[in-house]
């Protein structure tokens, strides 16, 4: 089953009546958190749930549901953005449902621009569906940052999984800016035959990371430990360029999702 892309694939936004803040301060806390297509409340009782979360600089979502068609559409992150008075942009990838499923961006400054990049379609029989992933440029410490929301396609080799992430990485290069990169990657410990049947092959995380870094991109939570409430995967991560981690962890977000929220506190270089 191929599922079709939306009927609108714009970029929605969701801003503030006033900013927050002009910028993110030089140190800053980022979460990421594919939050399994849950309701706007249960994603507004998770991240409320929990401090570290509720308390961040920048939010990463995958995984964002939409309803759709609706007269006044808002999806997960658009509700979650309204509550905390956050800019926000959701990006749809795939019909799902009774709606769109996509990735968004949360920040406590101003958003200065977004855009979409699709990813290479790999086919995997089940559940195929158009995967992006979403580009905003903010202020941290008053100087810009490119970051990133990924969420790469389940039932990948290890090869297949590389692929569709070259094309953001290639991005991340020619960016002269520092970078902040979340997402579910989907990096578990089976490679797929022909998408369909799981063998189990230990890790796929250390293979990306190490591809992640060749592009001059830190992996500074790769011990995060597992990031999956099933099967102890990490699938998840937070990856830098120009900043130093100085502590990250896990957060269960009253176990709404299927996935863990993971959240980083970051500082500037420069």
């Amino acid at each position: 089953m191929v599922r079709a892309a939306p009927p609108d694939t714009t970029i929605e936004t969701t801003f503030p009546s006033e900013a927050p803040a002009p910028s993110l301060p030089r140190e800053l806390r980022v979460v990421t958190f594919n939050v399994h297509r849950e309701t706007p409340s249960n994603v507004l009782r998770a991240v409320n749930s929990d401090p570290m979360l509720r308390d961040a600089d920048l939010i990463i979502l995958e995984e964002v549901h939409r309803l759709e068609p609706t007269t006044e559409p808002c999806s997960a992150a658009c509700a979650l953005g309204k509550d905390l008075g956050y800019y926000t942009l959701y990006a749809p990838g795939h019909m799902q449902g009774d709606g769109s499923d996509g990735v968004a961006i949360l920040s406590r400054a101003p958003i200065l621009s977004g855009q979409v990049m699709e990813l290479p379609d790999i086919d995997v029989h089940v559940n195929s569906g158009r995967r992006v992933a979403l580009i905003a440029t903010v202020l941290v410490n008053h100087a810009p940052v490119t970051v990133y929301a990924v969420h790469l396609t389940n039932r990948l080799t290890v090869a297949e999984r590389k692929a569709q992430m070259r094309p953001i990485l290639e991005h991340v290069k020619r960016q002269t800016t520092p970078v902040i990169m979340g997402g579910d990657f989907n990096t578990s410990p089976f490679t797929w035959v022909g998408g369909l049947f799981p063998v189990p092959i230990g890790t796929q995380d250390d293979h990306l990371e190490a591809l992640v870094r060749t592009y001059g991109l830190d992996t500074p939570v790769a011990s995060s430990g597992p990031t999956s409430r099933f099967l102890g995967m990490k699938l998840d991560a937070i990856y830098t360029r120009g900043f130093a981690t100085h502590e990250f962890a896990v957060a269960h977000a009253q176990d709404v999702s299927d996935h863990l929220a993971l959240w980083a506190n970051l500082v500037a270089r420069r």
